[in-house]
């Protein structure tokens, strides 16, 4: 199993902020939580823990009987520097099952690495996403 170590935002409710208002909040230091997440490419759901859902205080619906949360903002450190990994909160991709003991606080499955175009590099240890690597922790 690989894990790659990422910071949760929660940017939910700020649906008239662009991303460059969401780098200037990042760096205003802003609420964030930052957690190991499981990239499982077996999985055909993302997942994310409830606990963290609650901690972040985020709002969630339910579908087909599941509590989903869409939309989930994360960033990644790349050269020293977060890089915020951007959300269309209108692709279904970026929805997470929310469940109460997943593999890991968050599980990154084939939707969410699709969708951001990611390359696994076993050789080098890490996980590229739109260009910029990833190491596993």
């Amino acid at each position: 199993m690989a894990y790659i170590e990422c910071k949760v935002w929660h940017f939910q409710g700020d649906d008239d902020i662009d991303l460059k208002s969401h780098h200037r909040a990042m760096k205003a230091g802003y609420r964030f939580y930052t957690v190991k997440a499981l990239i499982d490419t077996s999985s055909r759901e993302n997942f994310i823990r409830r606990s963290l859902v609650d901690k972040l205080e985020m709002e969630y619906t339910e579908y087909k009987e599941k509590n989903r949360l869409e939309c989930l903002d994360l960033s990644f450190r790349y050269e020293g520097k977060d890089r915020l990994v951007y959300t269309n909160g209108n692709d279904v991709f970026n929805d997470f099952m929310i469940i109460e003991k997943p593999k890991a606080d968050l599980v990154l499955g084939l939707p969410w690495l699709w969708l951001r175009e990611a390359k696994i590099d076993m050789e080098k240890q890490g996980l590229t996403i739109y260009g910029d690597f990833v190491p596993f922790c």
